[in-house]
């Protein structure tokens, strides 16, 4: 009998001293980690300010493939907003929304994790010799609407969270390192890059497949041309704007469906009857690409534009926008007058729907 008072009193002391020590452990918890990326801080605070890039690097993105995600707000900066929903035992449902946005050393996020709390979240960005340190920080107050019992049990749970959410914190990191780091050295606010909503013109054209060289597409765009603008001098129609080629994504081996294109007066169209426009086969009238796009203005030779192509794609994917099927170039410049290193080519790429 003694021996089981002298047991239960020391399971009483060890149940005061655990409730003691609980109460005692601190509210807040505060977990960080950082990683160097060879990357400057704009191109790094792009990618960062923003959720379209994501789940790219995220850690979290793998655990749960069948997870549902929801991009809300604007595409970038304060108010833009990530939702998701996966299984519980995974991902869990919640939502992080960016609070603070100051370029290029800053970005703040506000994130909610439903039954498990609230938390904030953020990203500091540091200029080095060597491109940027990125510091990606968490803090919560573990005790935070989970009520007398579950705060007390939350106190002895962040005990834990520096282990749990620093080795995520450093998985996602190292592949964030990654992510950027496979991207080109691009300026995020590079001038001559932008988003457009491309306007639709009345054009003749012609359609016909090339391989990727400059050579193939060059000859097979002067023939297209050609044919144009021979049936345009036929029937007394002027030219309205700058001659296109229209892309398309190759359809199988390496030839690429494309479409040469001239603008026209839409009311010098209306007067030729649908008879006289199908002799003239193959010149067909259409309208040239319109919508959400991105535009690079190139400058130089005709063989360089693929330089331009690779900027414009990397602009993109800083971004995170995504292109659609179609690309088309306007030769602003007449080549039979412009010195080659001054042509000027405005490059438009179709854009994905979000």
């Amino acid at each position: 009998m003694a021996r089981m008072k002298k047991l239960l009193l020391i399971l009483l002391l060890l149940l005061v001293a655990f409730v003691a020590i609980g109460f005692a452990l601190p509210t807040q918890v505060h977990v960080e980690r950082s990683v160097a990326v060879a990357r400057p801080p704009a191109m790094v605070f792009t990618l960062l300010n923003s959720y379209r890039n994501f789940n790219q690097w995220s850690p979290w993105a793998q655990a749960d493939p069948d997870a549902v995600y929801r991009l809300t707000g604007p595409a970038s900066g304060v108010g833009a907003k990530l939702s998701w929903s996966g299984d519980p035992a995974l991902v869990g449902e919640g939502w992080q929304e960016i609070v603070v946005s100051e370029p290029f050393e800053h970005i703040g996020m506000r994130l909610d994790f439903g039954t498990q709390g609230i938390a904030d979240s953020a990203f500091r960005i540091r200029g080095d010799s060597l491109g940027s340190r990125v510091t990606w920080s968490f803090d919560t107050d573990v005790t935070e609407g989970q009520g007398v019992v579950g705060g007390f049990l939350g106190r002895y749970f962040g005990l834990f969270l520096d282990d749990w959410i620093g080795a995520d914190f450093e998985q996602g990191l190292a592949a964030f390192s990654r992510y950027a780091e496979s991207l080109p050295v691009i300026d995020p606010a590079a001038a001559e890059i932008e988003r457009v909503d491309a306007e639709a013109v009345r054009v003749l054209m012609v359609a016909g497949e090339t391989g990727a060289g400059a050579d193939e597409v060059g000859a097979a765009l002067a023939e297209a041309y050609g044919a144009i603008t021979a049936w345009m001098a036929a029937q007394g129609i002027r030219q309205a704007g700058q001659p296109m080629a229209i892309m398309h994504e190759a359809t199988g081996g390496s030839a690429y469906p494309f479409e040469a294109a001239i603008p026209v007066p839409g009311a010098a169209l209306q007067a030729v009857d649908e008879t006289t426009l199908a002799e003239a086969s193959p010149v067909t009238a259409g309208w040239s690409p319109s919508g959400d796009a991105v535009r690079i203005i190139h400058t130089g030779p005709y063989d360089t534009l693929a330089d331009s192509y690779e900027r414009l794609a990397a602009w993109m994917s800083l971004h995170g926008l995504s292109r659609g099927e179609r690309s088309w170039e306007v030769y602003v410049s007449d080549p039979g007058v412009t010195p080659e290193d001054q042509l000027v080519t405005h490059i438009y790429v179709e854009l994905a729907g979000d």
